[in-house]
């Protein structure tokens, strides 16, 4: 067995502190040093997790610390910067959703990771979430005939408080709205259970809150097998809800906080209405190697590092959602539907 992979993380507030907990847990990494502007964060980062090395600067991380891995874990907007230095110091990439917020530096970072030859990672726990892969199995056997409309909605509540205490929040540069930093998650697992995205019309507002960015949008999605669908998001709601819903010709699937529920047609069926009955999925039948969560995760990129594979998420699908929400967001401004294509050709 190789030895463990020296692990950097570089941002040391928030989720930071979520992936520490991971490297924790998973075996083959060993959680060596941090990085993060501010000295006080890295100090107080590095006394939380037992981390025996503090750095402000990321390359300095991986060449005195001699880091093997790390997880990008600051603002958004500080993704490409950050990942290409990470990759130029030669380490491999696990970076925090979205991968950037602008396709230019998405091209940046995945071009520097190539350059240097390490892996790129994308965070997209939901691809991990057996609910989540017990549906996409279902869309591609079959299960509920062919997929005609997809929808997700989420709608959660955050307060002015939560875009002022910290000055990048709901920045076009550094953060994106309600779709860039909230709805990825959503987005991206749709689409991935779906199987792409062709094209995406789009409506954005800031309708409750103080910011550059939409608190609230909806976008039309045309999906490359034929399908349509919607994407509902919005910050500024209280007592809503995170769904999603695929019907197919033969039935209909729903995904929730409490799983999965598949509902599929007996064959009875009358001019107006078609008899269906519920099924409870054994969800032990779609469980992902690795596990779930940011632990699943972490263990995930490691073990693709260590064994020279692909992880879940490698940079060609990691940018996916970005190119959708960049799709929605150019449509929003332009009132026309707008292409992946389109976005991926600037």
């Amino acid at each position: 067995m190789a030895d463990p992979l020296r692990y950097g993380i570089v941002g040391c507030a928030g989720i930071g502190n979520t992936h520490a907990e991971a490297v924790a847990a998973v075996d083959g990494a060993d959680l060596v040093a941090c990085a993060d502007l501010d000295p006080d964060a890295a100090a107080a980062f590095a006394d939380d997790h037992d981390v025996a090395h503090t750095f402000a600067d990321p390359a300095a991380m991986v060449d005195k610390a001699d880091v093997d891995a790390a997880s990008v874990c600051t603002p958004s907007g500080t993704h490409a910067d950050v990942t290409s230095d990470l990759a130029e110091a030669g380490a491999h990439v696990l970076c925090e959703k979205p991968l950037d917020v602008t396709a230019e530096r998405v091209d940046r970072m995945v071009a520097a990771c190539e350059a240097a030859g390490v892996t790129l990672a994308g965070v997209f726990q939901r691809r991990f979430d057996p609910a989540v892969r017990r549906a996409k199995r279902a869309v591609e056997e079959g299960e509920i005939g062919r997929p005609v409309l997809a929808d997700t909605h989420l709608k959660w509540f955050r307060p002015q408080a939560y875009y002022d205490s910290a000055g990048w929040r709901g920045t076009r540069e550094m953060d994106g709205g309600a779709f860039m930093n909230q709805g990825i998650h959503s987005l991206d697992a749709l689409q991935w259970v779906m199987g792409g995205v062709e094209s995406v019309r789009a409506e954005t507002g800031t309708l409750a809150r103080e910011l550059e960015c939409e608190d609230t949008g909806a976008m039309v999605l045309r999906f490359e097998k034929g399908a349509i669908g919607t994407v509902a998001v919005t910050m500024a709601t209280k007592g809503g809800t995170d769904r999603t819903e695929i019907n197919g010709t033969e039935g209909s699937l729903a995904l929730a906080d409490d799983g999965i529920e598949v509902r599929v047609g007996t064959g009875e069926e009358t001019l107006w209405s078609a008899e269906t009955e519920s099924r409870a999925p054994a969800l032990g039948s779609a469980p992902h190697p690795a596990g779930a969560g940011h632990e699943g995760v972490v263990r995930d990129f490691v073990d693709a590092v260590r064994e020279g594979r692909e992880p879940e998420a490698p940079a060609r699908e990691a940018r996916v959602a970005v190119d959708i929400v960049l799709a929605a967001y150019r449509s929003a401004e332009t009132g026309e539907r707008v292409t992946l294509d389109a976005v991926r050709g600037d």
